[in-house]
């Protein structure tokens, strides 16, 4: 997870709004559906990207080989060539949600959906996965064995982007003098 939900940003505000939401939909039962995922994908977004606004393809930085030898052609049409997957299928997400609900917290749930950040494939990357039978689950290094990828692994390591993380720093306290720390001694004067 690269932002985190405990910011004091509006979009870390938002997020946890969503988040909340989504383990309150979770714990009542309610099954998965286009508003579910709806929060889900705006969760991927900020948890990856820090904002809730559609992802710059150009500058995304967790891209296959393919993608980045299309997206670096000069094509125009280069978009259409390509395609931002979800590494966890939003449903598998949500199903973790479910399966989770007794127990389920904010934390828990925005490990779960930042684990397995979004990936900027190919088109035939994509059709090659459905072709093998992973086109709505399967666990995502089988999912994406025949993508070749370099310079990311498909799981983060859970920690916070070190900017949107960042804590103020204490105030230093005063140290105490010497003479003030020590304490009487029976006959001093």
């Amino acid at each position: 997870m690269r932002y985190s939900i405990h910011d004091k940003s509006n979009n870390a505000k938002k997020a946890r709004i969503l988040i909340n939401a989504l383990v309150d939909c979770a714990k009542a039962g309610i099954k998965p559906s286009f508003a579910t995922n709806q929060m889900l994908r705006g969760l991927c977004l900020y948890l990856e990207c820090g904002t809730f606004t559609r992802e710059n393809w150009r500058t995304y930085h967790r891209v296959s080989e393919a993608a980045k030898v299309i997206r670096d052609s000069g094509d125009k049409d280069w978009k259409r060539h390509v395609t931002f997957e979800h590494v966890r299928p939003l449903n598998n997400m949500y199903k973790m949600f479910l399966d989770e609900r007794a127990t389920l917290t904010v934390d828990r749930a925005a490990i779960i959906i930042s684990e397995y950040p979004p990936i900027l494939i190919t088109t035939e990357e994509e059709l090659k996965m459905s072709k093998l039978g992973f086109q709505h689950g399967g666990e995502p290094e089988k999912r994406y064995a025949h993508v070749p990828i370099s310079g990311f692994s498909l799981r983060t390591d859970g920690t916070a982007h070190k900017d949107a993380a960042r804590k103020k720093p204490s105030k230093p306290r005063p140290k105490p003098d010497v003479a003030e720390a020590a304490p009487d001694q029976p006959g001093d004067p």
